[in-house]
Parts: structure tokens; sequence; C-alpha cells
């Protein structure tokens, strides 16, 4: 039996915080996630950018997070920013109506 991968990078630069979760975003790793957004606003973030972008899978949990992500924000007076994913992380967001109620733009250009 193989694990499924799954890595999470935080690149903060001042008061900004980009957390990027790549590989399978799931029940066994959206733990991982919400810490990285809990840490970004217990430490004065002014901006935080959830960074779709390498996702492979998410599941009703990973939709948790995002819209949990979201109110913390609010709450916390946070600019928060999803940038799109892959196809497939796109459709999930569609189907389950979340889409159209989160903060989820294009990434900038390279």
């Amino acid at each position: 039996m193989t694990i499924p991968s799954f890595d999470l990078r935080v690149v903060r630069k001042g008061r900004s915080t980009r957390i990027a979760p790549c590989g399978e975003l799931d029940i066994a790793t959206t733990p991982e996630l919400e810490q990285a957004i809990a840490d970004a606003t217990a430490q004065s973030a002014t901006e935080i950018v959830l960074d779709l972008r390498e996702l492979t899978f998410m599941d009703s949990t990973g939709l948790r997070a995002l819209a949990q992500a979201n109110s913390r924000a609010d709450e916390s007076g946070i600019a928060l920013s999803i940038w799109r994913g892959p196809r497939q992380i796109e459709r999930v967001l569609e189907i389950s109506g979340l889409g159209a109620l989160l903060p989820v733009v294009d990434p900038p250009p390279e």
C-alpha cells in the first residue's frame, strides 16, 4: 500500500503569508493546513494566500478548511486570497457551491 503524498509549503514575506498545499488534501492532511492557517493568523499576518495550484485531490475536509480560513480571515481583518488550482480542484469547488462564496482568484503571472 502506498501512502498518498502531501507537502505544505509556507512562505512569509513581511506580514504576508502564502500557504501552498501540494498533493492530496484530505482527512489525514487537512489538520496540517489548518495549523498553518492558524499560525499565520496568530503571527499577525495582514494577508494570507492559499495557493491551490499543486493540489491533486481535495475532499470535504479540505473544503471545510477553506471555508474556515475564510471565516477566520474575516474575523481577524486579514485579506484572504485563494489561488485557483487544477481543473479537478475547481470542479470540487463548483459542485460544492463554495467556489462562489470564497475569494478564489487567478494566480498572478509568473
